[in-house]
């Protein structure tokens, strides 16, 4: 390989990684402050919550790649040409095409990259994420693990526990079951425990008594109050079986977002088709935007009285692009004839910054004249 070549892949990788990590770290960080309930009310350990939120990173990554290689080869490509190293690359006889190599190498790999991520990391890991939350909410433990804090770990069941010990017992317990409405029941005990049994989770109370109100005669309601020394208490009782979970778009994999299920409705399926060929072209964004960055840096000569025309161009160009696939993508939503248009105006930028590289000519100096003797 040229030295050329690996000097400019050497400039351009640590900025790429650099960038990559930032914008992966911001973007992270505010998902994840999405998902901090699940430690504050539920009580979720702080390495599954680590864990959940590592499950987002792949899609997040997918959407980082292409800006980041962007805004890498606009910090590179134009320090090079305010540091006159264009200049020089372009004085030894390389052309523009040569000069972006090193950059459309690199952009392609993360287009390779890209597709690795869309095609099946991506919906590996937010199946996996899914699957995740569904258990922990699907999960009556993790509410009753909460002192101090009135929980409905089902609909029509309120408890309450004052603290809990250290080899997991419970104390100061309350609970209000209004599961079947004309019954309504209020237990109170001094301590208990949690214990998960095939069926879903079992409250076993000690020394309590349970209050009960007979409300069938509404003129005149019976109280009744049972002492106990031990009672138990099914908390998955009457609460209707989870039904099965529908897999959102993202968890799919590109062959089954294209493929549909017919049982679907219209609106569904297309919205199913449209993600899929979302999934195929966003890939591609890192090539084009490399392609437009380096039309808009190598087009021209440098000029130190404008140095950030030439930046603000690419980044025009990638915003309208980017604008562009957004709003066709909306509307491929709903009409899939529109299909051939998001492919169109995702290539055709590039395309058309690989002809302004390409088509820009290094200037030839005029032969020098000899004076002949006078």
């Amino acid at each position: 390989m040229k030295l050329y070549l690996l000097y400019l892949l050497r400039q351009l990788a640590l900025p790429t990684m650099f960038a990559t990590l930032a914008l992966s770290g911001a973007i992270w960080l505010s998902q994840s402050l999405r998902f901090v309930d699940l430690i504050v009310n539920k009580g979720v350990p702080a390495t599954t919550f680590g864990y959940l939120t590592l499950l987002l990173f792949p899609s997040l990554l997918l959407v980082i790649l292409p800006f980041a290689l962007f805004c890498a080869i606009l910090f590179v490509y134009h320090r090079l040409a305010v540091e006159s190293e264009i200049t020089v690359l372009r004085a030894v006889g390389l052309s523009n095409l040569q000069i972006a190599a090193p950059c459309l190498l690199l952009a392609v790999v993360v287009t390779i990259i890209g597709y690795a991520i869309s095609l099946y990391f991506m919906p590996l890991a937010f199946r996996s994420f899914r699957d995740l939350q569904y258990r922990i909410e699907q999960d009556l433990s993790y509410l009753l693990l909460q002192p101090g804090v009135f929980n409905s770990p089902t609909r029509g069941l309120t408890v309450y526990v004052r603290d809990h010990r250290e080899d997991g017992s419970l104390e100061g317990i309350v609970v209000h079951d209004e599961r079947q409405r004309k019954l309504p029941v209020t237990m109170m005990a001094e301590e208990g425990s949690l214990v998960q049994a095939d069926d879903g989770p079992l409250f076993i109370m000690e020394r309590g008594n349970r209050q009960e109100l007979d409300a069938k005669d509404p003129d005149n309601p019976s109280l009744s109050i049972l002492h106990f020394e031990r009672y138990t208490l099914d908390l998955a009782a009457n609460a209707s079986p989870p039904g099965e979970r529908s897999p959102k778009p993202k968890e799919q994999y590109v062959h089954e977002l294209l493929d549909p299920p017919k049982s679907l409705s219209e609106a569904r399926r297309n919205g199913r088709i449209a993600e899929g060929h979302k999934r195929l072209t966003w890939p591609l964004n890192a090539l084009v935007f490399a392609l437009i960055g380096l039309a808009a840096l190598l087009s021209r000569d440098f000029d130190r009285r404008g140095p950030w025309q030439s930046l603000l161009i690419a980044t025009v160009g990638v915003v309208l692009v980017q604008a562009l696939t957004m709003a066709i993508g909306s509307l491929m939503e709903r009409h899939l004839a529109l299909i051939p248009l998001l492919y169109a105006a995702t290539i055709a930028p590039g395309v058309i910054g690989l002809v302004v590289i390409v088509g820009r000519r290094r200037r030839r100096r005029p032969p020098a004249t000899v004076a002949g003797p006078a």
